[in-house]
Parts: C-alpha cells; structure tokens; sequence
C-alpha cells in the first residue's frame, strides 16, 4: 500500500500504479485497484486521470523508470567502465532481491501488456531510447565512439532485460551475475571486439 502522507492523492496512485505494473503488469491492474492501493478517493479518478488507465499508466512508468535509473545514473561516476557495469547490474539484483523478485522492469511490463495501445508502446520505446543514450554516454566517456557505445549500450540493456525476467522466473540472481561477468569481461578486452 502507498500512504506516504507527504504525496497527494494523485501522487500516491500514480506510485501505487508504478508498483503495482512492477509486479503485475498493466493488464493485472485496474484503476480501482490502484486508488484502494493508493488509498485515494475513488470518486476522482476520472478528475485525476481524464485520459483514464493510458495516463496513469505513462505517468506511473515515468515514475518507475526514474526508480530504476539509479544504477545508471550512479554508473556514470564510476572509475572505470567495469565498474561502471557492474553497477548497473547491481542496482537491478538488488530491486530483484528487495522485491522478493516480484519487481519486474516496467518498460518491459508496458511492452508485453499493451501492445494494443499505440500512446503506451510509444511511450515505452521513448524510455527505452532514453536508457540507451544515457548507457551510451557511458560507455562514450570511457573512450567508445559514438556508433560503438550505440551497439554496446543495446548489449547491455539487452542481457539485462533477458537476465532479469529469467532471473524473476527462477527466483534466482545467477542470471544477472552471468551476464555481468559476460559484459564486464567484454569491457576489460576493451574495443578489440
């Protein structure tokens, strides 16, 4: 449940939302749900979210990609591109395990769930595009050229996306831990590859 006093209503069902599409998806959520999650007055959805679950949905990946960024972020100050890697996989076994690896990616939760929804599958490439400039940048900053950290950044996003659903279907982080010794390897032969 999300009753952080400090968030509005509103606020409060779009991060109920966020979660919630974590570890359901969007088709397992409905928007009664999220306002009796949120503990928010029913009666406002509709003045809350006019554009009805499609809104709440954008507004709550928004939310949940800024969750999940963090290794990314935290990734472009590291000394080194391993390193640099290896905190990206990090701050994903660390949602899996904090979770109980009932946290999925909500960019690939959107994805699978909405492929009928034109504004949502937009949306999810939009911040799929926005992960692999920021890997990018990274891999930029350690010498890369620009069409090299391109691929490599896809690599990475990749192996991770894969690693984590079937880390999640395992209940395992031995994906993750494969694909980070794979991807951090790769980074140590440099760009001979």
């Amino acid at each position: 449940m999300t009753t952080d006093p400090d968030r509005s209503p509103r606020e409060r069902m779009v991060h109920s939302a966020a979660r919630m599409m974590r570890e359901r998806g969007v088709t397992g959520v409905g928007m009664r749900q999220i306002a009796a999650d949120a503990q928010g007055p029913r009666g406002s959805l509709q003045r809350y979210f006019p554009g009805g679950k499609t809104q709440v949905m954008s507004e709550a990946l928004d939310v949940a990609v800024a969750d999940f960024s963090a290794g990314t972020r935290a990734a472009a100050d590291a000394d080194d591109l391993p390193s640099a890697i290896a905190i990206v996989v990090d701050s994903w076994r660390r949602v899996l395990l904090d979770n109980d690896f009932g946290a999925g990616c909500p960019i690939a939760a959107l994805v699978v769930d909405v492929s009928e929804s034109e504004p949502l599958r937009v949306r999810a490439h939009d911040r799929f595009e926005q992960w692999r400039r920021a890997v990018a940048s990274i891999y930029r900053g350690f010498g890369y050229d620009r069409a090299r950290a391109w691929d490599e950044a896809i690599l990475l996003i990749s192996a991770i996306e894969g690693a984590a659903l079937v880390a999640r279907a395992g209940r395992t982080v031995e994906p993750l831990d494969a694909v980070e010794r794979l991807l951090v390897d790769r980074a140590r032969r440099g760009h001979a590859d």
